[in-house]
C-alpha cells in the first residue's frame, strides 16, 4: 500500500508539471512582449508627406541635372540645365532676342523665411550665379519683381513682395553688381503664373522674377 501511495503522489505531481510549464511560458512571452513594446522602444511611423513637399519635389525634378556653363569672362557656373541661369544666359547670347516688358525670368531656388523678406542660406548658390552672370555681361541692366500668392491681406502682400525684391537687389549689389544697373518693385498678388487654388500653384506664384531692361 505504501508503494501505491508514492506512485499516486508522483502521478499527482507530474500532472501539475505540464500546466506550470505552460503558465511559465505564457508569463515569459508576456514579459518579452512588454520589453519590446515599452516606452524605451520608439514607435515607427511613416513620414508625413505634405502638399508643399510634393510641390518642391516636382520643381526640383523639372530643373534637370546640374550642368557646367561658361560665361564670356571665363567664369564657369554649375546650375540646373533647365534653371533660370541657363535660360538667362541663352537669352543674353541670342542676338535675335530683344528687350521686352513681357519677358521675365523666374528665380527657381530662392527661399525666404515664411512671411518675411529674410533670404535663407540655401538661396546663396543662385544669388552667386546671377551675380556672376551680371558681372560677365556688364552692359545688361535688370528689373527685379517680387510676387506673392493670394493668401493673407493684399496690401501686406505688396509690402512683403517689395521687401523681398529689394532684398535680392541688395544681395546682388553685395556680390558686385552696380546698384545703378538694377531696380526693384513688389507686385504682390498681381500677375500670377499658376492657380492659387493648389499648393503647387501658390508655390509658383510666390517668386522673385528678373526682366532684362537693356542688353
Amino acid at each position: 500500500m505504501a508503494g501505491s501511495g508514492v506512485d499516486s503522489a508522483a502521478a499527482s505531481g507530474s500532472r501539475w508539471l505540464v500546466p506550470l510549464a505552460i503558465l511559465g511560458a505564457v508569463i515569459l512571452a508576456w514579459l518579452l512582449f512588454r520589453s519590446l513594446s515599452g516606452p524605451g522602444t520608439p514607435a515607427v511611423t511613416a513620414p508625413v508627406v505634405t502638399a508643399a513637399d510634393t510641390a518642391a519635389s516636382a520643381v526640383g525634378t523639372a530643373l534637370g541635372e546640374m550642368t557646367s556653363m561658361k560665361l564670356p569672362d571665363g567664369t564657369e557656373l554649375n546650375a540646373p540645365a533647365n534653371g533660370v541661369e541657363s535660360k538667362l544666359i541663352a537669352y543674353l547670347n541670342d542676338p535675335n532676342s530683344t528687350v521686352s516688358d513681357e519677358r521675365w525670368f523666374d528665380f527657381d531656388r530662392l527661399l525666404f523665411d515664411t512671411g518675411k523678406a529674410t533670404l535663407l542660406p540655401a538661396s546663396q548658390e543662385q544669388l552667386n550665379n546671377i551675380g556672376a552672370i551680371l558681372k560677365a555681361y556688364p552692359k545688361v541692366t535688370v528689373r527685379l519683381g517680387g510676387y506673392t500668392d493670394t493668401s493673407g491681406d493684399a496690401a501686406a502682400n505688396v509690402t512683403l513682395s517689395d521687401a523681398r525684391a529689394n532684398g535680392v537687389m541688395a544681395e546682388l549689389a553685395k556680390l558686385g553688381t552696380d546698384a545703378g544697373r538694377m531696380s526693384a518693385r513688389g507686385y504682390g498678388e498681381e500677375h500670377p503664373v499658376a492657380d492659387n487654388a493648389t499648393e503647387e500653384g501658390r508655390a509658383k506664384n510666390r517668386r522673385i522674377s528678373l526682366r532684362v531692361t537693356e542688353k
